[in-house]
């Protein structure tokens, strides 16, 4: 008896009524499912369609903002519910800012949305803020948001043109800062002297008790300065060697008590001498000046 042939089972099989039926259904379950698929792609693109108006809505009458909406603080509570939510947020650094300053920046309020948040925009956002020298934003997953800020050290306040401004060591200002609140920082003025106050007063640390008794200080022509003292007095000193004439001008008190004598003006401005020019002297009685010269 002969085997059969396998390739002539399976023709006859395919030629079958039964397989004709069984095709006909099999293309019946494909166009199908095409459809469930086509219907499915355009129901989700409906659906992203009508979410895009509605929350384009929500922006652009403020509703997720005005706190009389229905629908304020919206992306909070969606970001809580999938874990994006600012729920811990620790700023560091401050000394004299409030972190409210930090967040309104930013743009991130406690319990706030962190979805879509761009940590490397937040922080060129504060590296902006004339207070702040160095910034860092990390956002750690679900829900913590670190903020690091290095604020600018207050230094001396610059009067110009009727304002006065607080600025830092590099001269740096900072109308954030109410210049009311440090009184007790150098008064500087005149052009340039926001970015020389720090070279005189590194020069005049050398003299503290001379240093204390500065009230003010005035750039002159950005060459020189003219430093001022309690009851109108003032010391002019030269544009080169200030060190020496500082030093001259710190013998004088310590020996005479010029700054609290009846000088007016103390002239360092001619090398190794000192002009005194008492109160009561009209300014155009230039031969009374009495000229003390240092040996």
């Amino acid at each position: 008896m002969r085997a059969p042939d396998p390739e002539r089972t399976l023709r006859r099989i395919k030629a079958s009524p039964l397989a004709a039926v069984g095709r006909i259904f099999l293309a019946a379950g494909e166009q199908l499912a095409q459809r469930r698929n086509t219907r499915f792609a355009m129901r989700s693109s409906a659906v992203a369609m009508l979410a895009s108006v509605i929350g384009y809505g929500l922006l652009a009458g403020d509703h997720l903002t005005d706190p009389s909406s229905g629908t304020r603080g919206l992306p909070a509570q969606i970001s809580s519910y999938f874990g994006y939510a600012a729920e811990e947020v620790r700023i560091h650094g401050l000394q004299r800012m409030p972190p409210e300053a930090v967040l309104k920046a930013i743009g991130v309020m406690p319990g706030g949305s962190l979805l879509g948040f761009d940590a490397n925009h937040a922080r060129r956002i504060l590296l902006n803020l004339d207070w702040v020298k160095q910034a860092s934003v990390r956002v750690l997953p679900p829900n913590r948001l670190e903020v690091d800020v290095t604020e600018r050290e207050p230094f001396a306040v610059w009067q110009r043109d009727g304002l006065y401004y607080v600025i830092d060591r590099e001269g740096t200002a900072m109308a954030s800062f109410d210049a009311r609140r440090f009184a007790n920082l150098m008064l500087v003025s005149g052009d340039g002297a926001q970015e020389e106050v720090s070279q005189l007063v590194n020069q005049l640390e050398a003299w503290p008790g001379l240093q204390s008794k500065v009230k003010a200080a005035a750039r002159v022509g950005n060459r020189r300065w003219t430093l001022h003292f309690a009851g109108g007095r003032r010391a002019l000193l030269p544009e080169k060697g200030v060190e020496t004439a500082l030093a001259r001008l710190a013998d004088l008190e310590a020996r005479h008590q010029v700054l609290e004598s009846g000088i007016r003006e103390i002239d360092l401005r001619i090398a190794d001498s000192a002009v005194l020019v008492p109160f009561d002297t009209a300014p155009d009685k230039a031969g009374e000046k009495v000229a003390a010269r240092q040996n």
